[in-house]
């Protein structure tokens, strides 16, 4: 009996961590919330008939990039939208032409690292960890 109830707690406590976090689908809600909730934003650009996105979202979901509910906010933004697209070059000037586009920001919206196109799990958690390194890091102290 103590083993049905364990392992039932095993799965209950499994299907509650399942599916990564719930994204944000407007990217200034996102910035706020991120500043708001002091966590940093990681934010996918790119559009539902894209493979390369949809690996990524999927990653997520299954949790294979880990993305901290309690660390992050994660916003999925569409390319297609001239406004957002406009905010996010702007604001986060991610380099390439490949779908998708991945910006990871601190609390406050300054991008800390950023990348273009399809890659495999482990090379976003490497770039969740830069952005983590990035975030620890002095702020440059301005010459007067």
């Amino acid at each position: 009996m103590k083993t049905i109830i364990a392992a039932l707690a095993l799965f209950i406590t499994g299907a509650a961590m399942a599916g990564g976090p719930k994204p944000v689908t407007d990217l200034n809600a996102a910035l706020a919330k991120a500043k708001a909730e002091g966590k940093m934003l990681f934010v996918q650009m790119g559009r539902e008939n894209c493979g390369n996105c949809q690996a990524l979202k999927a990653m997520i979901k299954s949790n294979q990039v880990r993305l901290s509910d309690s660390k992050f906010v994660y916003a999925d933004v569409n390319v297609d939208d001239s406004a957002t697209n406009r905010l996010f070059s702007a604001k986060f000037d991610v380099k390439g032409n490949v779908l998708p586009f991945v910006a990871i920001a601190s609390p406050d919206g300054t991008k800390l690292v950023g990348r273009s196109g399809y890659g495999s799990a482990k090379e976003f958690d490497d770039l969740i960890r830069e952005a983590g390194k990035q975030s620890r890091k002095p702020a440059a102290v301005e010459k007067k």
